[in-house]
């Protein structure tokens, strides 16, 4: 019986024809949005990989100087494309891409390449992650709405019921069909993006990115068609049954997703650009407790080499000067930076919990998440480029530190010490570190399946003509 139930609904949507005609206007734009996004992709990760490797050369090749020199000299941090950046960019448009590495100053990402977009920056890039998430439950209410109102309507929920079809399995012959459909549509474009993946040597962790989006988007798609099943089956009219669910689909996409983002400024607000530089420049003004270090450094070495110069050093303390003053910035950058982007991750935590109320929102930083397109992973990047900074650093001050300087002759480094220092490689979180953040999105999606599975088979239960 639901075998025959499922083939009946199958064979109305294939005859409606307007049905088929907005499935394939929606997998035509799936399908140019796809290609677009991996051109798009492929375009910024040799950009990438080509400034990366131009930016090392140049390091290489600099010319003979003072170690502390060739640290003011600097080198660039480039962020790469998320793994899965062509399914979801998500925040990368609005992103920096790029930080300076130098002494003494921990120094702000750079260039958004929304900027370079001119008036287009304005308009709502058409992602695969958008067609998910926003597109195509459009299509499924639209044809979900009339299934159950619809048969009330003609009068053949009636016969169904007088035959003696238990209500439960007409309800679940509707769904079963929806649920098919999906599969139809969207596992040959899943399994051709994987293959892609397969060939071009993806490593694990992005096969199981794209393994787990698969499942977010079920749990979302899914959860919304039983939605607009619970819907249809309250409704007498199938036009009643299309407006409620017109209405929760413009809340949950266009208007909670805009007013939760400001509740969530107002919530948690970060400093302006001038109240971030003003702090900096304050910690590092305040610099008695550096001083302090300084001089117990001075004396314990004096004590060690049992001199009573510093002159008489066999080593360099300008470089413990040097070093002392990097840590003391670090102090200063760890705590600054630091509330700065803990202030964007629990506007996003935020965002996730109000996922509740708009589900979108779930889904949506799930989305960016496993596609390494959002702020977890940005504030990753920029820490991993200060920890390559500071690194530079320890390296420069630590040649310096060997090589006294006796008879006013300054120690010059060449290409044996730029050599020392390795190319900035950037590897992006885990998958582990990502689930662990976005725990709270995967309980939205998860309760946001099972509860309209629920409550319809409550309302299968009480199903009248």
């Amino acid at each position: 019986m639901i075998g025959r139930l499922v083939h009946k609904e199958l064979t109305e949507l294939r005859r409606d024809g307007r049905a088929l005609g907005m499935l394939a206007i929606l997998l035509l734009l799936a399908l140019g949005a796809g290609l677009s996004a991996w051109q798009q992709a492929r375009v910024q990760h040799q950009a990438w990989h080509a400034a990366s490797e131009g930016e090392h050369a140049r390091w290489l090749e600099q010319d003979a100087k003072h170690p502390h020199a060739a640290a003011h000299y600097g080198v660039y941090a480039f962020r790469p494309p998320g793994p899965l950046a062509a399914f979801d960019p998500g925040l990368s448009p609005y992103l920096p891409v790029t930080v300076w590495m130098e002494a003494h100053r921990q120094n702000e990402a750079l260039y958004r390449p929304a900027q370079d977009s001119g008036s287009a920056g304005g308009f709502v890039a058409l992602s695969p992650a958008v067609i998910s998430g926003a597109l195509l439950p459009l299509l499924l209410l639209l044809l979900a709405a009339p299934m159950i109102s619809g048969e009330r309507e003609r009068g053949t929920l009636r016969q169904l019921l007088a035959q003696g079809v238990r209500p439960e399995r007409i309800v679940l012959g509707k769904g079963l069909a929806l649920g098919m459909l999906l599969l139809l549509l969207l596992l040959p474009l899943w399994l051709l993006v994987f293959a892609g993946l397969l060939l071009g040597g993806a490593d694990g962790d992005v096969l199981l990115r794209w393994s787990l989006l698969a499942v977010a988007a079920a749990l979302f798609l899914g959860g919304f068609s039983l939605l607009c099943l619970l819907v249809s089956a309250c409704c007498r009219q199938s036009r009643s049954a299309l407006l409620v669910l017109l209405g929760i689909w413009a809340f949950g996409t266009l208007v909670a997703p805009r007013g939760v983002m400001e509740w969530a400024e107002a919530r948690h607000p970060t400093p302006s650009a001038l109240e971030f530089r003003q702090a900096i420049d304050a910690g590092l003004a305040d610099g008695a407790a550096r001083e302090r270090r300084i001089e117990a450094r001075a004396e314990a070495l004096l004590q060690q080499y049992g001199v009573d110069d510093l002159a008489a050093l066999p080593v360099n303390f300008n470089a413990v000067r040097l070093q002392e003053g990097e840590e003391h910035g670090n102090r200063v950058f760890d705590a600054v930076f630091g509330q700065l982007h803990d202030g964007y991750l629990a506007q996003e935590r935020w965002l996730q919990g109000a996922g509740w109320l708009a589900p979108f929102l779930a889904f949506h930083g799930l989305s960016s998440g496993l596609a390494g397109s959002d702020l977890l992973h940005f504030r990753h990047f920029v820490d991993s480029a200060e920890a390559h900074r500071r690194m530079i650093q320890q390296l420069m001050n630590d040649a310096i530190y060997q090589q006294p300087e006796t008879d006013g002759r300054r120690y010059l480094a060449g290409p044996e010490l730029w050599a020392t220092v390795p190319a900035f490689d950037y590897r992006p979180l885990g998958v582990g570190d990502v689930m662990a953040f976005y725990g709270m999105g995967w309980a939205v999606l998860l309760a946001w399946f099972v509860m309209p599975l629920l409550a319809l088979m409550a309302v299968a239960r009480r199903l009248a003509p």
